[in-house]
Formats: C-alpha cells, structure tokens, sequence
C-alpha cells in the first residue's frame, strides 16, 4: 500500500468568486501535507497551501448535494492543472479573458474535451465540484512553464518579460521548444529532489487529494454519502488510486488511464510522478480492483487510444472484474462497470454522456 500519511484540517479560504448563473465558482487556498524526513531521519511535520475552483450549484442553498473531486491530467503540459477542468475566473488573472492561462485553458478544453470545461459541467448539472493543482502544475508550476505559456498564449504585447514582446518568430519557436524541453525533463528533477526526504511524487499526488476529499466531505452542503472522484488521463490514475484508499470517496470515474504493466513504458519521463513502485513490484495495475472493492467504479477508454493498446486495457478489465467478482461472491452484484468508447485519448461529449448515465444510475442507487 502507498504511505498515505496523514491529512491535515484544510483551512479553506475563498480567494475571489464569480456567479455563471446555475453555480458559483470560487478560487479557495487549502492546507495540504508538506511533511519529510530531514537529513538526521527525522520526519518533519509541515503543510503547504494550495489553490483549487470549487464549484458550487444553486441547489446547495437548499439542502445536501453529490460532490465529486475531479483530478486533472498530465498531458505533458503544466502551465495549468485546475484550469484544464475549471474555467478560470478571469477576474484574477491580470489581462482577463486576454490573460495566457485563460487562452491556454480555453486551447486545452477543445483538444481534448470537445470545448467543454467538465468541472463547469458538472456544477451545472447540480454537483459541488473541486478541482486543484497537482504539485508541478498550475500556480504549483515552474517560473519557466508559466514564461513557456506565455510566450504561446499570450496576446502581442501582454508577455510579462519586455523582452519576450520583440522576439522575432524563429527565436520565439526557439525558445518555447526549449523552455518545453526544460519543463518536462524538469519532472525528474522534482522526483529526485522529493525522494531526497523520503517523499514519493505520486504519494505527495495522493495525499493532495485526499485533503481536496476531506474538504469537500467537510462542506455542509455537501452529502457525505455520495462524495465521488473523477479523472482524465493521469487524472484517472489518480482517482483509482483516491477511490482505494480514502475513505471519504464512495465511488469513481477513471477515463483513459488503464493498462498492463508488461505493455506500459515505465522509462517515460511523464511516469515518475506516478510511480509508486512498491506497489509496482507486487501488484499489475488492475490488481487494483482487489483495494477499490466494493465501491462502484467507472471505467472508460477510447478504442483507439494511442496511448493504451485496446488489447492491453481488455487484460486489465478482466483483472479488474476478477477482483470483483471474486470479492462479492456474485458477478451479478459487482459494482464495477467497465467500457469502451469509440475515439482515442480524449474525454468529449460522447463521454460526459456515459458520466451522466453512470452518476444518475449511481444517486438512485445511494
């Protein structure tokens, strides 16, 4: 099992808030845990504040509601974590709409969710909704992936460096592949640094959203019996990992993330802040199924994901539904549902469908 570790009282502050009609969305800060060995083997408690949207639906104001913490991916891009999800608030951004960021979520939600901000769709469709940054990515990134997504989306002139605002068109081209380059190779140097003091990446990843679940399990418009986790890509690996081991979540939606380990390359750089290795040298991914029984789970690949081989991801369902079935004695009372879409990597209309039929099955159920 990872180190969970512990999970400290959250402290939610609302930073800035704006009304979009069925909902509100507000920027709060939260306490996460920070804690490491220092170099005598001492563990040091420590926390550390984070920022995330929570989206709260106008039901709220007359009794309990669902409430799903949803994880972002990873997507090899790290100017924004929350914002792939959440539609930014643009008030607290410096250039508004115009702002890089806001131009960079907006870019992202039409790559790969069909122009949808599904946090915001989920909010509407009556559901709190939280959504934070990952360490690494969003207000938790490097200076120099923030210079990277200001340099591509940012609008003549609104550059926060005054030289980047006379850079010629091949230097620009130049630069951001290098500033690229730098980001991502930088993954390791984050993994390394946190291994350092005892820290796994992906453990650090999973505490994080366990506080983001006690939060929300916390907030009085919330029912505490219908808290789920969703998730995209890393996103999904994130969930499955929150739904086993927090017991704040009763159930999750993992879309796009799911393999064998003989068929996965582990020597991706984009692995390590994943990578729980432990649970790696005894375990396959869905093996899995034996920690998130018997809460009922969701998921969902692309037939045609270029990351995930159709066949590989059939082995792991089977495993999955293994551990079920094993577990509940009846295959007819498994709880897992598993399924293909037709598509590749992406989590579109198509699919907030499936999300929709699942979660309305689900809250009759509960």
């Amino acid at each position: 099992m990872p180190e969970v570790g512990r999970v400290v009282k959250p402290d939610m502050v609302v930073v800035a808030e704006e009304d979009r009609g069925d909902y509100m969305c507000q920027l709060v800060e939260f306490s996460v845990d920070d804690s490491y060995l220092n170099e005598h083997g001492r563990k040091v408690k420590s926390t550390e504040r984070i920022k995330g949207y929570l989206l709260v639906p106008d039901a709220a104001r007359k009794g309990k509601c669902p409430a799903l913490v949803m994880l972002h991916d990873h997507g090899a891009r790290f100017d924004i974590g929350k914002e792939k999800l959440a539609r930014p608030i643009a008030g607290v951004l410096p250039y508004g709409k115009d702002d890089h960021i806001f131009r960079s979520s907006e870019q992202w939600s039409h790559k790969y969710f069909d122009g949808m901000h599904l946090a915001d769709s989920l909010a509407a469709s009556g559901y709190v909704v939280l959504v934070a940054d990952a360490l690494y990515w969003g207000e938790r990134s490097s200076a120099e992936a923030q210079r990277w997504s200001e340099l591509m989306y940012a609008l003549p002139g609104k550059e926060t460096r005054e030289e980047d605002r006379s850079l010629v068109a091949k230097v620009r081209k130049d630069t951001l592949k290098l500033l690229h380059k730098r980001v991502y190779e930088g993954q390791r140097v984050v993994y390394d640094s946190l291994r350092r003091r005892e820290v796994i990446w992906a453990e650090k990843v999973l505490r994080d959203d366990m506080a983001s679940a006690r939060l929300l399990a916390d907030l009085p418009f919330v029912d505490r019996k219908r808290v789920g986790a969703f998730g995209f890509s890393m996103g999904a690996h994130r969930c499955w990992l929150l739904a086993s081991f927090c017991k704040h979540i009763k159930y999750g939606i993992a879309v796009a993330w799911m393999t064998t380990l003989d068929t996965y390359n582990a020597d991706n750089t984009s692995d390590v802040s994943m990578r729980i290795q432990p649970m790696r040298d005894y375990m396959d991914f869905g093996d899995i199924g034996m920690y998130l029984y018997p809460k009922p789970m969701l998921f969902l690949n692309g037939d045609s994901d270029h990351l995930f081989p159709q066949e590989s991801i059939r082995v792991a369902f089977d495993k999955l539904h293994l551990h079920y079935n094993t577990l509940a004695g009846n295959p007819s009372k498994s709880a897992l549902r598993t399924q293909f879409f037709s598509g590749g990597h992406h989590c579109g209309k198509s699919v907030l469908q499936s999300l929709m039929d699942f979660l309305q099955n689900l809250n009759c159920s509960l």
